[in-house]
């Protein structure tokens, strides 16, 4: 019998906050001019597109462009992203009433900095469903597709991480959460290839992947309806 589902675990960009588009055009705009062959541009931007979710720095050393940037410019381009997902972020559609019909304690693990997270849960007004459960790989030391941040998420509660679901958008988020021990969903709403980005979830171990938000608090309950069964 699987443990129950008491938690919600939800990554933030992508799932709550719909700012990987915005980081894909700025990573993009800032990388185009710096290509050998400008031909590529396609290329880079697919390349970009599968590695959202990383951190900044390391999605940048992935890339297999021999733009050789140095201390100056990761700093750049993470600042560059920073600003924009901040002054430009919106929720993901559906999010917000999403959340609220679903009656689990919630919490936040995500990749990007806690100010980050902050800010666009403040301008989206979703902080108050979060304060206090909100997790950063910055500050756990390991970025997914470690487990760490999900294992904090979990540990902020006091349970242990079999009895949390969660939510995220990508492959290191998706290896993350199930190297901790939680039950996975996988989101594809906001994705730049929903079809591909469906099967590398379920590649991930996501047991599910949906791509609209009205369609989580079904699943949820389905979930919590299995486990009473």
């Amino acid at each position: 019998m699987k443990p129950a589902i008491t938690h919600l675990v939800c990554d933030c960009d992508g799932v709550l906050l719909d700012s990987e588009s915005i980081a894909l055009r700025v990573l993009h705009e800032h990388l185009l001019p710096l290509l050998e062959n400008p031909a590529n541009g396609d290329k880079l931007h697919r390349a970009i597109a599968s590695r959202l979710g990383m951190f900044t720095e390391l999605l940048l050393d992935e890339l297999e462009f021999g733009f050789g940037l140095n201390a100056a410019q990761y700093a750049d381009i993470n600042t560059a992203v920073g600003i924009a997902c901040g002054d430009e972020v919106q929720l993901v559609p559906g999010i917000a009433e999403a959340l609220q019909k679903i009656d689990l304690p919630k919490a936040v693990a995500s990749n990007s900095s806690t100010d980050r997270i902050v800010k666009g849960l403040q301008r989206c007004d979703l902080l108050a469903l979060f304060d206090g459960h909100i997790h950063s790989a910055h500050d756990v030391g390991r970025p997914k597709p470690a487990p760490h941040v999900y294992l904090a998420a979990a540990a902020g509660y006091g349970v242990a991480p079999q009895h949390c679901v969660a939510v995220d958008d990508s492959v290191t988020g998706v290896r993350a959460a199930s190297s901790a021990g939680m039950r996975v969903l996988g989101f594809t709403g906001v994705a730049h290839d929903r079809h591909g980005m469906r099967q590398k979830l379920l590649d991930a171990g996501a047991e599910l992947v949906f791509e609209d938000m009205q369609e989580l608090p079904a699943l949820i309950e389905a979930l919590l309806t299995e486990q009473a069964a």
